[in-house]
């Protein structure tokens, strides 16, 4: 991880500079190498929807004019890149290998969303640009977002009769759902996680059947570890809620989670790591904080009801 983010830094002061992406509500960039191979996307704190730079200017009317059907009132505003890192750390405490690796890092690039005078001072040889800290994740290669590859690829898995609810399928997508309930997601979107379909041979049988591996990747984890449970208009379900396979009871595989979350050091160590990256946070909130485990507290309790129920064959 290290060693890419130090190549993108080489990439910028060679003039190969991130570019904005189009979609969202903030500012995010696409980051290269040398060899102008997209290899992370950067975050940068002051561009999130409420941040004092947000490039889209939409989100910035619709903030001041209508700020009643702006952002989540159950979240820490301006958060986003805490939480991105946070959803990371948390998928490596429980060996999901679901989200990319993400963690907080600075950069600057022209590129990035500046005032006038910092652009200024800049181009003048007076200072060198602000460094700007954000939330960094890999980027996934050979990987498509879900709603595209609904509308591209779940016809043909159909005709191939090759479904979903394969066990290293399902052991995968459970993962996904694992993450989100614990953070307590409030944005999984058919637009913010991915899915790689792969076609394995199988060698060893006559007919040459094929293998089917679909693998998934949780990115846009920066609206996840609310204050307060959702309790307005807007309930924030879960994208992937409408999936055959998300009916299915957990896989063994899943279910092996059940030592690390009914373990009391777990939470421990696992709350410890969580503090020490909000901390980074200039506006770091006690209050905040102790709200936020509470919340994941409850959401932890409930996926072990479901995980022991599942044992039991008595999920409903």
């Amino acid at each position: 991880f290290t060693a890419i983010v130090e190549e993108v830094k080489l990439a910028i002061n060679e003039g190969i500079n991130p570019t904005r992406i189009k979609q969202g509500s903030s500012g995010s960039y696409f980051c290269y190498n040398r060899k102008k191979e997209i290899v992370g996307i950067f975050k940068p704190k002051n561009e999130e929807p409420y941040g004092k730079n947000n490039p889209k200017w939409t989100k910035w009317i619709q903030r001041n004019l209508f700020p009643c059907f702006f952002g989540r009132g159950c979240l820490v505003p301006n958060l986003g890149y805490i939480s991105e890192a946070a959803a990371s750390y948390i998928d490596r405490r429980l060996h999901l290998n679901i989200v990319p690796r993400t963690e907080i890092v600075s950069l600057s690039s022209p590129s990035f969303y500046y005032n006038s005078k910092e652009l200024q001072d800049y181009y003048d040889g007076k200072s060198s640009l602000p460094k700007k800290k954000g939330s960094f994740q890999l980027f996934m290669t050979g990987y498509k977002d879900a709603n595209i590859f609904f509308k591209e690829g779940y016809d043909q898995i159909i005709k191939n009769n090759s479904p979903m609810s394969n066990e290293s399928s399902r052991s995968n997508l459970h993962s996904l759902l694992v993450l989100d309930y614990l953070i307590r997601n409030t944005d999984r979107g058919l637009d913010n996680w991915l899915i790689k379909y792969e076609e394995i041979p199988e060698s060893n049988t006559e007919n040459q059947s094929l293998e089917v591996l679909n693998l998934f990747a949780a990115i846009d984890n920066g609206l996840a570890f609310p204050y307060k449970h959702p309790d307005e208009w807007r309930s924030y379900p879960y994208g992937w809620a409408f999936l055959p396979i998300s009916q299915i009871p957990f896989s063994a595989e899943t279910r092996s989670l059940l030592p690390l979350l009914t373990s009391n050091s777990w939470w421990i160590e696992t709350f410890k790591g969580l503090e020490q990256l909000f901390r980074i946070d200039p506006d770091f909130d006690e209050k905040m904080w102790k709200n936020q485990k509470a919340v994941m507290r409850g959401q932890g309790y409930n996926l072990i009801e479901v995980l022991n129920r599942s044992v039991l064959n008595t999920v409903d």
